[in-house]
């Protein structure tokens, strides 16, 4: 089973500490990963072994709304909370207790906080030769998590169906089939009260039911898109708010890799 495992940050921390403390940090955190990467190597674990993203500051988010059918452009992130996203990693364990136990990550800094979700539905297609002239924009999906479950089955499932079609979109316009570069990634998370938050308290770290972010409004899914600016990446945040009241968050990243075995 896929997990999203999803890095908190007290908002503006990351403005104000200084380059070698943000340094120490990411280095931690892919020793981490080459860790776990090296060990499931060794073992002849396949396939998707992690992928992991970085976002930029959030000061460069955008957020699009669809409101009565008119795309409204609002500075900032959705959520207006002490902490946000600052980035993820998606890593495929067996169950729900070991995601959590690699998540507890021993030795971090103490404001870190840490979601664990599972990942219900989970595609990309992605094209990298010639010449890569673009940057990649995570576009998350905000929803009325009440309101969403409410839909009949057929009506969820008719939104996946049509998101995805937006990725085919994508694809079919910068002709990647015939080998021009380009990124789609697309994922779908399970519900919210399936999240677990590992944060520290007390002495050490404390795990607890539901997202790190208590707001009206959650994160449904997201996907990663190669955009040539962030106005590109905003007419396809226009496109997958497909309903009145939908909002696509639309945020730089900083840095994105994965590793797939075979």
């Amino acid at each position: 089973m896929k997990y999203m495992i999803t890095g908190g940050e007290l908002r503006g921390e990351s403005e104000s500490i200084d380059a070698e403390e943000i340094n120490r940090r990411v280095r931690f955190h892919q020793q981490k990963l080459d860790e776990l990467l090296r060990a499931r190597l060794r073992s002849g674990r396949a396939g998707l072994i992690n992928v992991s993203v970085g976002l930029g500051p959030s000061r460069e988010t955008v957020t699009v709304k669809n409101r009565g059918g008119s795309h409204l452009r609002v500075d900032g992130p959705f959520p207006e909370t002490k902490e946000l996203v600052g980035g993820f990693d998606i890593i495929d364990f067996d169950s729900l207790e070991e995601a959590i136990e690699y998540a507890k990550y021993p030795g971090a800094h103490e404001s870190l906080v840490m979601e664990v979700r599972p990942i219900r539905e989970f595609w990309w297609i992605s094209q990298t030769s010639g010449q890569a002239a673009s940057k990649v924009f995570m576009l998350t999906s905000v929803e009325d998590e009440r309101a969403a479950l409410s839909l009949p089955e057929i009506e969820r499932t008719k939104l996946i169906r049509q998101h995805q079609g937006v990725g085919a979109e994508y694809v079919a316009s910068r002709a990647m089939l015939d080998q021009e570069p380009g990124l789609w990634v697309g994922a779908r998370l399970e519900v919210s009260k399936q999240a677990k938050t590992i944060r520290w308290k007390n002495g050490g770290r404390q795990v607890t039911d539901g997202p790190f972010a208590e707001t009206k409004e959650v994160a449904g899914g997201f996907n990663l898109v190669a955009c040539a600016s962030i106005d590109e990446a905003i007419t396809w945040a226009n496109k997958l708010a497909l309903r009145d009241g939908d909002a696509i968050e639309v945020r730089p990243v900083e840095g994105c890799w994965w590793v797939y075995h075979e």
